[in-house]
């Protein structure tokens, strides 16, 4: 379906085309879909939505609309595999970290909605399932509500994309015995069909490889002022090393680093060694500037140091003793100091 095209505020807006397909006298296909949202008044000022979805990592736009009183609606046709897509205020989004989508909702056939007051969209059966299952998520105090929530639920979605979708999101909050023991159950054929739950697999495998105990394994990193480095540089010569993954456009990387600052001082036998990931190096400069940070930070420019880890999201902490065994991982900074406490000696 071709868009139309019509300026509007000083920006350009794809009208969804909704009407073409009918006065062409074609039928509706199968997996057409409809997205409609009336948009809070906090953001009734906007001319235009766009709707984005990531391939390769990076954004692709695929459509937008004109905001009318508040209102607006996108119609297509549904690829046969179900997609994940992003609704945003800005139409050229170069990195979807630089800038928070309003809503995230996957396009299927059906008539989506997307409520204002929710972060999912409802309306089609994974949009309805994935909110479901997340807000009930969302509302669980610790880890052990959310383990809880996800053996007595598991079964009503172990096999669909429901269910291999909520468990990767909240992979990152959930022991690594508990999220590979239900990842285990996922079919390989709804695997291999997304690249995201592919993605999801072999990071739990790099996981289960870098376990504790096990030998570290180098990677090639880079250095601020563009030399080169690996991480056996800082690892593996006999003394404890804290290295901590993050970035400068990560905000809880940002928060941690106060506390990981306080405690450094407290263990002079660990060295702390900090991975910027995905990070520009002016960026990563300027955050070092910012945050004041004392020791020595590299970069891992493609995110392939922290994939050798399985690391899929940041902050993310690993201690490596003085030999370059794995002493811990996936620490988090509030349990960092009883963590070290009792491992370093």
């Amino acid at each position: 379906m071709r868009n139309l095209f019509s300026k509007f505020g000083g920006v350009v807006c794809a009208v969804a085309a909704v009407a073409v397909m009918a006065s062409c006298g074609g039928r509706k296909p199968d997996n057409a879909y409809t997205i409609t949202c009336t948009l809070p008044s906090q953001l009734s000022e906007m001319e235009c939505v766009y709707l984005y979805t990531v391939t390769n990592d990076r954004p692709v736009l695929l459509d937008s609309a004109k905001v009318a009183n508040g209102q607006f609606k996108i119609s297509g046709v549904a690829p046969d595999t179900i997609m994940q897509a992003f609704l945003m205020r800005d139409g050229n989004v170069r990195d979807l970290r630089e800038i928070a989508p309003y809503w995230s909702l996957f396009v299927e056939g059906g008539d989506i909605v997307i409520d204002s007051g929710s972060f999912f969209a409802t309306g089609t059966p994974t949009n309805d399932g994935i909110n479901d299952w997340m807000s009930q998520l969302m509302t669980a105090s610790t880890p052990e509500e959310v383990v809880g929530f996800l053996n007595e639920h598991w079964a009503e979605h172990s096999s669909d994309f429901v269910g291999a979708y909520v468990l990767e999101m909240m992979s990152a909050f959930l022991d690594f015995a508990t999220v590979d023991a239900l990842a285990r159950q996922i079919p390989d054929g709804l695997i291999q069909q997304y690249a995201s739950f592919r993605m999801f697999k072999e990071q739990l495998e790099a996981v289960s490889r870098m376990q504790p105990g096990r030998d570290f394994t180098d990677g090639d990193l880079a250095t601020l002022d563009g030399g080169s480095a690996k991480l056996s540089d800082y690892v593996g010569k006999g003394d404890y090393v804290l290295v901590d993954f993050w970035a400068s456009w990560c905000g809880p990387c940002r928060q941690a680093m106060p506390r990981l600052q306080a405690l450094a001082p407290k263990f002079k036998a660990m060295k702390i060694v900090g991975v910027a990931v995905n990070d520009a190096v002016a960026d990563t400069k300027r955050a070092i500037d910012d945050l004041k940070i004392k020791w020595p930070v590299v970069l891992d420019t493609d995110g392939a140091l922290a994939r050798t880890y399985g690391i899929s999201a940041i902050p993310a902490m690993i201690l490596f003793s003085p030999d370059g065994k794995i002493a811990a991982r996936d620490i988090n900074v509030s349990e960092l100091e009883s963590v070290l406490t009792e491992m370093v000696k």
